[in-house]
C-alpha cells in the first residue's frame, strides 16, 4: 500500500485515553504524527491501515489530504502589432 497523509478529527466527546489510543494506533502501524492542533491530528500512515484508524474509538473523521497545491496556468497577454 502507499504511504499517505491523513487528517484525523478527534470526536468532541473523546476522552484523553481515546486520544492516546488513536495516537498508539497510528504509531503502532508504522505511521508518523506530523502535527496536532486542538482536536485535529495530521499523520502520515500506510493507506492499508486507514480503515483501522477510522474505526478507532474517538475518531470523528479520518481522510486523506494533499498538500501539493493546484497548478494554475500562467496567463500571458499578447499585444498585437499595429
Amino acid at each position: 500500500m502507499s504511504f499517505e497523509t491523513y487528517l484525523i478529527k478527534v470526536a468532541e466527546n473523546a476522552t484523553a485515553f481515546q486520544v492516546q489510543g488513536i495516537l498508539k494506533v497510528v504509531l503502532g502501524t508504522g505511521g508518523r504524527i506530523e502535527m496536532v492542533a486542538g482536536r485535529t491530528i495530521i499523520a502520515s500512515l500506510d493507506s492499508g491501515y486507514a480503515e483501522l484508524v477510522r474505526k478507532t474509538d474517538g475518531v470523528a473523521l479520518a481522510g486523506g489530504i494533499n498538500f501539493r497545491g493546484r497548478k494554475i496556468p500562467k496567463i500571458v497577454k499578447k499585444v498585437s502589432e499595429e
